[in-house]
């Protein structure tokens, strides 16, 4: 069976910010195991929780222990420092 078919793997589409992207990519369709969080994506993307500022999904503002259902639009903006 192809990876494609699995019913058990679902698809968004990821969108990081610099720093995030460092060694990863900008923007990308990303597989993954169902069930599925926002947090279960951050920790198959290698990326810590407290990298991020920011979680959007689909437009509207999300959270660590949002369930993806597949199709979504996730985009993760990252901590920003500074004064």
């Amino acid at each position: 069976m192809n990876v494609i078919d699995d019913p058990c793997l679902i698809k968004v589409t990821v969108t990081l910010y610099p720093p995030l992207r460092e060694n990863r990519f900008s923007k990308a369709a990303v597989d993954i195991v169902a069930p599925a969080t926002i947090g279960s994506l951050l920790q198959h993307l290698d990326i810590k929780k407290t990298d991020v500022e920011s979680v959007y999904i689909d437009g509207r503002e999300g959270t660590f222990n949002q369930v993806l259902k597949g199709g979504e639009r996730v985009v993760f903006l990252p901590l920003i420092g500074g004064g």
